[in-house]
């Protein structure tokens, strides 16, 4: 194992085996979930953003910031593949927040894995950041995945592909949706236009959102809201909640 991976599990908190298996995948996933945020500072900021994994790594591991979907899962894929597992890259259209009535071509672009493991295919996504699954979620038709509260469920449609569906309130709601193109991934990605300075992250125990200089932190049932008012207590409480750094 090179230096490198070694200091990326490092980060993420990782001890145990290495050996492939469903097991270390969701151990992984949940892992790197509790310890990375999805941030898009960068593009709200207006600073260059690189998909070079030797970028991206400095950026995440060794500066200890969050990233975009497309950032995150390309890290994590060049960390499964290094210990092993068949990693496919995908592109989805990302239907959360978005309005039936918004234009195909402007629903915001995502990034995902698709890990295959003993002839079954599975997601796994570390770049939502909000409430998403923290497990690999088999990719099969019909298949409901809970985990505590949460539930979701995968379905089929012959025009729109793989669909991933949220439980809102008793009614299923569209996360996203991506098909079996295998090219769709030599695709420039198209970042979010998103102005908004947006953070999350996922905790044991619940997570910790921002919305500009708003901070919101769930804790099981309980909800508390945080409103800074200037420049220092921002970045202060950048850096409690999401252990980010500006530079």
């Amino acid at each position: 194992m090179n230096a490198q991976i070694q200091q990326y599990l490092k980060f993420i908190q990782f001890q145990g085996s290495l050996e492939p298996s469903l097991k270390l995948l969701g151990q992984l996933q949940t892992k790197h979930l509790h310890s990375i945020p999805y941030e898009n500072l960068d593009v709200a900021l207006k600073r260059d953003i690189s998909f070079a994994i030797p970028d991206i790594f400095q950026k995440i591991i060794v500066q200890q910031r969050g990233g975009n979907c497309f950032e995150l899962n390309i890290l994590y894929s060049w960390l499964l593949r290094e210990l092993g597992f068949s990693v496919t890259n995908r592109y989805a259209q990302f239907w959360r927040n978005t309005d039936d009535s918004t234009p195909i071509e402007e629903v915001p672009m995502h990034q995902l894995l698709l890990v295959q493991f003993d002839g079954i295919t599975y997601i796994s996504d570390v770049g939502v950041g909000a409430l998403a699954p923290c497990k690999p979620v088999p990719l099969i038709a019909h298949h409901e995945h809970r985990e505590g509260n949460e539930l979701y469920k995968i379905e089929w449609h012959d025009t729109y592909g793989w669909m991933l569906y949220e439980q809102k309130s008793h009614n299923w709601r569209l996360l996203y949706n991506f098909t079996d193109n295998g090219n769709d991934a030599n695709f420039a990605p198209r970042l979010s236009q998103q102005k908004n300075k947006i953070a999350m992250i996922r905790t044991p125990t619940g997570r910790h959102t921002m919305f500009n200089n708003e901070f919101r932190i769930y804790e099981g049932q309980s909800l508390t809201t945080y409103t800074t008012h200037t420049d220092k207590e921002w970045l202060q409480a950048l850096k409690r909640f999401f252990h980010i750094s500006l530079t």
